[in-house]
């Protein structure tokens, strides 16, 4: 982590009132994070910017990772299904917008007829039928356990239900077959697909932060390089896209809206740099 200092907080922020963020493949690979990524995270803290991260993952693995950065105050899990407020050294559940029991169970239940691995995530926990070789790399990876049992008791509490795919043609499957009004299933990750709910991905859980916080899009810096965070970058006043996301990928920006490419997170740090010193 980077050296401690003596910092103040800006009293009066500048343009950006707040900085949605994705984890894996923008701040963090294969566990660790990204160079630049912690002085970038206090740099934001420091000039007065919120700071969320907006992630796939668990809620139980974005607050740990999170457990010495104190700048941190919102996390949005399960691709926006959960969003979190640190409150001292708690975290408060905002927001959980649960999939309709229906399609939790149709999601499960076609799953296993594919032969697709797949596991359900609450607003606090991460459910698993047994445990696998992915089971047992996610563990290490995300520094979170689950837990075991029945997946379909717990069907109508599920913000996300992922699927662990082998190939395009599985994923064209699963989108043929698990369709319920009101969700989608988004790709987050290399093998991984989500059905979350169509609120829920929109904007990656940014929508109710922006709104705990009173703050307009137009003031909000968005990074991502995935399909599930094109509904914050869309929005965000600032968005910087990582790879394999680019700012092309993007709809037409509305006047104002800056859209950028980084190659890396260095680079978005340099970016966002620049953009506070405006």
């Amino acid at each position: 982590m980077a050296a401690k200092t003596e910092q103040t907080v800006a009293d009066s922020p500048g343009q950006y009132r707040l900085a949605l963020c994705d984890v894996d493949g923008t701040l963090r690979h294969k566990g660790r994070w990204n160079p630049g990524t912690l002085d970038m995270l206090t740099e934001l803290h420091v000039a007065g910017v919120h700071v969320a991260l907006c992630s796939g993952r668990t809620s139980g693995s974005l607050t740990h990772i999170v457990d010495d950065i104190p700048g941190v105050e919102y996390v949005a899990s399960g691709s926006g299904a959960s969003v979190l407020q640190r409150l001292g050294e708690d975290w408060q559940v905002l927001a959980h917008r649960a999939l309709p029991r229906g399609a939790a169970e149709l999601a499960l239940d076609v799953a296993a007829e594919e032969g697709v691995e797949v596991w359900g995530f609450t607003d606090r926990e991460w459910y698993i039928s047994h445990v696998s070789a992915r089971v047992e790399h996610e563990i290490g990876y995300i520094d979170d356990h689950p837990v075991i049992g029945d997946l379909h008791a717990h069907a109508d509490r599920y913000g996300k239900v992922l699927f662990l795919f082998d190939d395009d043609a599985q994923l064209d499957d699963l989108r043929r077959r698990v369709r319920w009004p009101g969700t989608e299933i988004v790709v987050s990750g290399h093998g991984y697909a989500d059905l979350v709910t169509c609120d829920a991905h929109d904007a990656k859980g940014g929508d109710v932060i922006v709104k705990a916080l009173g703050v307009d899009w137009s003031e909000v810096i968005a990074m991502g390089d995935s399909e599930n965070d094109r509904g914050m970058l869309t929005r965000a006043g600032l968005a910087i896209c990582v790879p394999p996301m680019r700012a092309v990928h993007l709809s037409t920006p509305a006047p104002g809206q800056t859209r950028v490419d980084a190659q890396d997170t260095a680079e978005a740090r340099r970016i966002v740099g620049e953009h506070l010193a405006r």
